[in-house]
Parts: structure tokens; sequence; C-alpha cells
């Protein structure tokens, strides 16, 4: 029994294997995050948020906030969504196609929460990488619920699976940053998150009625 207690694991790190995109996409945000530690050791709290920080000020923040992350657990957090959406993301799309995608909705997150901002929320800033798995989410979902309708015996059980699952994620992000009373998770950017999720339902359209 032993030696077939560890066989999903096994196939699920020779899956990841194969995700190329995903892995880079995972070691750049890991060598960010290191960055940061190394940032924050020589100039303190005020070099970081400078660097990392996406404020209304111009500032290195609106390049580096999307790659960036405030704590070891909102690392960990974003990661896990990543491995597993990204890699499903990673069999649909051609790399460059997949990567300018995680970078376009990264970016689509940091822009919408800084126009929360302007528009008088207060706050220091926003960084990380959320809005863009988030958007990798939508994008699996909204894809493979169209290939659903349209050719159902193309979707396997598993991709059914995550699509549902994908659906319940966006559900309650929405919940939690969006429904007064309801608070799952505090410190969240509710824009942010709403951009990176719009941004891949708006391009998971764009995919399933150009196929």
């Amino acid at each position: 029994m032993a030696a077939t207690d560890n066989a999903p694991a096994r196939d699920g790190l020779r899956w990841l294997a194969t995700k190329r995109v995903t892995l880079g996409v995972i070691a750049l945000l890991l060598a960010v995050f290191v960055f940061e530690l190394v940032v924050w050791w020589q100039f303190g709290a005020a070099g970081w948020q400078y660097i990392f920080l996406a404020h209304l000020r111009p500032s290195p923040g609106w390049v580096m906030a999307p790659f960036s992350h405030r704590s070891i657990s909102h690392l960990v957090t974003t990661l896990s969504v990543i491995v597993v959406y990204g890699g499903l993301v990673e069999e649909y799309l051609e790399p460059a196609t997949y990567f300018a995608f995680y970078v376009v909705a990264g970016y689509a997150s940091t822009v919408a929460q800084l126009l929360e901002y302007a528009n008088g929320l207060p706050g220091l800033g926003t960084l990380g990488a959320s809005g863009a798995a988030l958007g990798l989410v939508t994008f699996f979902s909204t894809t493979t619920a169209a290939r659903q309708l349209s050719e159902p015996a193309s979707v396997t059980t598993i991709q059914k699976l995550f699509t549902v699952t994908g659906g319940l994620i966006a559900v309650l992000i929405v919940t939690n940053d969006f429904v007064p009373g309801v608070v799952f998770s505090t410190g969240t950017a509710p824009l942010g998150h709403a951009g990176g999720m719009v941004a891949g339902v708006c391009y998971g359209v764009v995919r399933a009625r150009t196929q």
C-alpha cells in the first residue's frame, strides 16, 4: 500500500513539471519576495513601501506591485492558486500568450485598485499577485464552461470540477470584498481582485468566441 499511497502526489508533480511558464511565474514571485526581504532589511519599511507598493504618487511600486507580497502567507496563498489554475490555463494558451495575459491581468488589478484610491478610499497602497491569480481562475472557468456548452465531450471530469471550484472561489472573493457585513479575510483590495477577475472573464469570452 505504501508504494501506491503517494501516486497522486507524484502524478501531480509530473504534471506541474511540464508547466514551464507557470513554474517561471512562481520562480519570479519567489525571487521578488526575496528582494523585498533584502530591501526591508537594508532600507526599512519606508524603502520597502516606496519600491513595492503602488499608490497614487508615481513610484517603482507601479511596476513592482503586481509581483510583490506583504507576507509569506500572502505569497503562499497566491502561489497555491497559480500552481493549480496557472497549470490548467497553460494547457490552453501558448506560452507567450499565457504570460502576456498573466501580466495584463496583474496590472489590470493594480490599476483598478488605484482608481478606487483616486475616488477617495483611504490606504497606504496596494500590492500582490492575487488579482492576476484570480484572472487565471476566471479565465479557466469561463473558457471551460463555454466548451462544456459547445463541445461537452471535450471537457473532462477534472476540468468540470475545477471550473465549479473556480466559480466558487470567485463568488467567495466577491462576497468578502463587496457584501456588507460579510468578512472572510481582512485587508483585501476589492477593486484589485475585481480587475483581475474581469480581465479573466473578458479574455475567456474572447477566446471562446474565436476558437
